[in-house]
């Protein structure tokens, strides 16, 4: 269960991220070419310029990274031997 989490936080970050990188292509190309170069400058530049529509995307953006986080803990401690 905590794969399938992790699979669908994963599924929803790249989502965002393709949100995020249309409206970085559309303020400026070198922008738009770091953010697909480099997802980290794409997330803090998204977070950034919230103010351009793109907060409740951000929103979406960081809840998929902790559950994801929290999926993969979940996981992994399931994968652990019982004795």
């Amino acid at each position: 269960m905590g794969m399938t989490l992790s699979y669908i936080a994963a599924a929803v970050s790249v989502i965002c991220w393709i949100l995020v990188l249309v409206q970085m292509f559309k303020q400026s190309v070198g922008k738009g070419i770091l953010g697909l170069i480099c997802g980290l400058y794409a997330f803090i530049w998204g977070w950034m310029n919230s103010s351009l529509g793109l907060k409740n995307i951000m929103l979406l953006w960081t809840a998929a990274i902790v559950l994801g986080i929290v999926g993969g803990a979940i996981g992994g401690f399931a994968a652990i031997p019982k004795p």
